[in-house]
């Protein structure tokens, strides 16, 4: 039988944690308050605790148990102070001790001398004790804020999507369920994996009239896009992208809504074809425009972006899929060959659409190119 684990040498209580933290004008408290939740639900799922512990140090160590939790420590030096959002005391398998620190983060950018300074700092701080210091944040591409420097503290990052992987497999706890449904429902922290059982159901529910939203794959798709769209790379194109979800795609819309970067979840409306109906996922080009009805200008305009055409189709992608043509508004349309990259884990799923994308905006970045792109008219 578990007892739960003290925080703040204290037997946890919710409420008590997330008093300090309650919401306030001109202040964003939802960072502190998912340190403390997450402490709790910890606190009170002990064989859970030892699983996350053991995911955020990976083979650094090998955690017995997590004896102790800490939130909102203050490091002081001769620099000044610093305040890491937790620190478990952990008991390691063949005996003795270590700590695991956790920044975490929600909404706020990670810091990479932020953590330098942590670092620094617990270098100093019970030297003898070894330690961990984890960066948690929702974006796996802030792995690249970690610091290279050598220090006796190692540093790692994880996103809480790796997190909610782990909830799934280990929660035993009701309050660690209760968690679970927490991380589905919290906005932009956490990415759904898309499977293909799931697309497959979204597919056959639409083709047959029926409530497709309890697949809830439009939303969580278009969560994927908005990590994308965060880490996409900047140039003269995406200085307005923004996540969108209309049109049977959810997607990155560029240069005044004249491209877009986006997973096909509904063929229809671009009036296209999967690359393989068994696979009801594609990632698209599509350039569009307000067209429909002035024929002979989209014919026109679709003439002066076949070296667009040519480069993609050089660089493997698919630019005669279905009856595109059929759609007024659409001046070209592009899909991957790789497909949408089911099987994947959520964060690697970010990445492989992100590396598509890339790829995609490199083709259309070319100077000649953005030449031919900006003739295209604008929606008004």
């Amino acid at each position: 039988m578990y007892t739960s684990i003290l925080i703040n040498s204290k037997k946890p209580n919710l409420f008590r944690q997330l008093l300090s933290y309650r919401p306030r004008a001109a202040n964003d408290s939802r960072e502190n308050f998912l340190t403390e939740s997450f402490a709790y639900v910890l606190a009170m799922d002990p064989r859970f605790a030892r699983h996350i512990m053991q995911a955020f140090v990976g083979d650094l160590f090998a955690i017995k148990s997590v004896l102790s939790l800490r939130t909102q420590i203050s490091l002081s030096d001769g620099e000044g102070r610093g305040f890491p959002d937790l620190m478990a005391l952990v008991e390691l398998e063949g005996g003795g001790r270590a700590q695991v620190w956790v920044e975490n983060k929600w909404g706020s950018a990670a810091d990479g001398k932020q953590l330098l300074r942590y670092l620094k700092k617990l270098e100093r701080h019970e030297p003898d004790v070894p330690k961990h210091l984890v960066l948690l944040t929702p974006r796996h591409t802030d792995a690249g804020v970690c610091p290279a420097q050598k220090f006796a503290t190692k540093i790692s990052h994880l996103s809480w999507s790796k997190i909610h992987e782990v909830v799934r497999a280990h929660s035993a706890h009701t309050m660690t369920h209760d968690f679970e449904t927490f991380l589905n429902e919290a906005q932009q922290l956490v990415v759904q994996p898309i499977t293909l059982a799931n697309a497959r159901e979204y597919r056959r529910l639409l083709m047959n009239e029926e409530d497709w939203r309890v697949t809830h794959l439009r939303e969580h798709l278009f969560d994927l896009c908005e990590r994308v769209c965060d880490a996409l790379p900047e140039n003269v194109l995406t200085t307005d992208k923004k996540a969108v979800l209309n049109w049977g795609r959810a997607g990155i819309s560029l240069f005044d809504s004249r491209v877009t970067l986006g997973v096909l979840h509904d063929p229809t409306d671009h009036a296209t074809a999967y690359l393989n109906p068994e696979r009801p996922l594609d990632l698209i080009l599509r350039v569009e425009g307000p067209y429909k009805g002035r024929k002979k200008e989209c014919v026109a305009v679709r003439a002066q972006l076949l070296p667009i055409v040519k480069a993609l189709v050089t660089a493997g992608f698919a630019c005669d899929q279905g009856q595109w043509r059929s759609n007024g508004n659409t001046l070209l349309l592009a899909h991957d060959r790789g497909g949408f990259p089911f099987d994947l884990s959520a964060d690697d799923q970010v990445q492989r659409v992100l590396d598509s994308f890339t790829r995609m905006l490199a083709i259309l970045n070319r100077p000649r190119h953005v030449e031919l792109l900006s003739r295209v008219d604008a929606y008004p």
